[in-house]
């Protein structure tokens, strides 16, 4: 078994809405591991993420930890540099969908509002960073959205609320937001594909 924490705390980004991402790598069933605190993937599972260029792998190979080795050994730097990523376009359809799904949900119905805020959030992010990787600029912030060229034009205010609602959705942890932040954020949402495109046509 190996243990490696991953993410915002090996970032130096932690906040009081942080949480400590878990990785356990195991080579069968490891009941004594709870899922709802760990990522667990099994060897094999690892293995073909770094043979796919798949997006995990990278954040893996680029911002893990090992905390703990059963055999002395280092799992996922053994493995090495993973394959180039080369879904992106498909990645990125993806995360349009999700975004223009849950934007319209959002327009249309409040009783939803802060998961389909969490998910416009979880869209613009995942976007992000699947854009940054394939230009070969990695960035895996929750901050990405605003750290790639062009960032998102959206202010400090209308992003804050994206983000909270992607912390109240998951973790229940924060404010609510008012019914005056939901309306100030689908219209500074929609801004939104255009800056999309504007992204992949650097591609």
């Amino acid at each position: 078994m190996h243990i490696y924490a991953f993410g915002s705390v090996c970032r130096g980004e932690i906040d009081r809405g942080s949480d400590v991402d878990l990785l356990a790598c195991v080579d069968g069933p490891a009941p004594q591991i709870d899922p709802g605190k760990y990522s667990v993937y099994s060897y094999e599972r690892l293995r073909a993420l770094w043979s796919e260029g798949n997006p995990f792998a990278w954040h893996l190979h680029l911002e893990s930890k090992l905390l703990f080795s059963s055999d002395g050994s280092d799992f996922l730097a053994d493995l090495g540099r993973p394959e180039p990523y080369i879904s992106v376009v498909s990645d990125c359809e993806k995360f349009k969908k999700l975004f223009d799904r849950s934007y319209q949900e959002l327009e249309n119905c409040s009783n939803s509002a802060v998961f389909n805020l969490s998910c416009m959030f979880l869209a613009v992010r995942n976007f992000a960073t699947c854009h940054s990787l394939s230009i070969g600029q990695p960035i895996f912030s929750r901050n990405s959205p605003l750290m790639v060229n062009p960032s998102l034009p959206l202010g400090a205010e209308a992003f804050f609320v994206l983000t909270r609602a992607r912390l109240l959705s998951t973790r229940g942890y924060g404010e609510g937001i008012t019914p005056d932040e939901i309306s100030a954020t689908i219209n500074a949402a929609s801004a939104i594909p255009h800056w999309m495109a504007a992204l992949r046509s650097q591609k």
